[in-house]
């Protein structure tokens, strides 16, 4: 509520949640623009008319891993698995399991979304409090559904293009919204006879990494802040650290880049992107 109804000398929320033993959460520099996300990182809502998309802060390369989402609405979600090549195109309404690198359980449309197609599951439509369990076991090469502790057959479909740097992610129609449990909270349906850890156990994030403000205020900071000259040309936050690939051109950080499938510049195709050195990016020059 601190983004829609903000009210002098009203202590915000941010000020006061309990961030004990918050090693994991929804990553508020890694969402598309239009997602909300509560003062603890824990809880998505879209108010706006797109499909907004998140990935949590920790990232998976090995082991088996679980993490519970409650649906608080009964609509459009597609949660699952993502890898940092997943794109967030919002506009489109391409989101989690709508590329080669993510896929994800619609609970709404009773579907499993992998490569931008689909294929029906057999679990009944979630309704407003059902608890989706997400299970990634890199060590099977399988990913496993749960609603409300009753499982999916298991997929492999992720593992065709993607082996490591999984994170839990999820997308959101309009007006929809869901409650993460990384592993903070006993989950309520955990898997049974199978050994798992969580992101919250493993994760280890700097309090200034907990701290997501509410909106009116973070574009306060941003306004307040002179931008760097070697700052990403589309974010004016990020290190402007990544060539694009095979057309040379710069000026993007990293996340940046992963958000686009054509060169801003040349409109050429992105084949791969690479990190440069400070030097490389000072004699950086675009070619024509």
């Amino acid at each position: 509520m601190d983004n829609l109804f903000p009210c002098d000398g009203r202590e915000l929320t941010f000020e006061v949640i309990n961030r004990a033993n918050l090693n994991a959460l929804l990553n508020a520099n890694d969402v598309s623009e239009y997602l909300k996300i509560s003062a603890d990182g824990l809880m998505a809502r879209c108010d706006a008319f797109s499909f907004e998309s998140v990935r949590c802060t920790f990232c998976v390369n090995s082991g088996i891993w679980f993490y519970e989402a409650t649906v608080m609405t009964s609509g459009v979600m597609q949660i699952g698995w993502a890898t940092k090549d997943s794109k967030f195109m919002n506009h489109e309404g391409y989101g989690i399991g709508d590329d080669e690198f993510s896929i994800s359980y619609d609970g709404c449309r009773q579907l499993i979304w992998f490569n931008a197609s689909s294929v029906p599951h057999q679990h009944p439509p979630w309704r407003a409090g059902d608890v989706l369990g997400c299970l990634l076991d890199l060590d099977s090469m399988r990913v496993v559904f749960y609603l409300n502790g009753d499982p999916l057959p298991p997929s492999n479909h992720l593992f065709k293009n993607a082996r490591t740097g999984f994170f839990a992610a999820a997308s959101f129609m309009s007006f929809q919204q869901a409650m993460f449990n990384f592993g903070r909270e006993p989950f309520k349906y955990p898997p049974p006879d199978i050994s798992f850890k969580t992101f919250n156990e493993s994760g280890d994030l700097d309090e200034t990494d907990k701290l997501i403000l509410p909106k009116q205020i973070r574009l306060l900071q941003l306004h307040s802040l002179s931008l760097r000259e070697d700052s990403c040309s589309l974010c004016f936050d990020g290190l402007a650290d990544t060539q694009l690939l095979p057309c040379l051109h710069t000026g993007f950080c990293e996340r940046c880049s992963y958000q686009l499938i054509n060169c801003p510049l040349c409109r050429s195709d992105i084949k791969e992107r690479q990190i440069i050195s400070t030097g490389e990016r000072n004699s950086a020059s675009s070619p024509t």
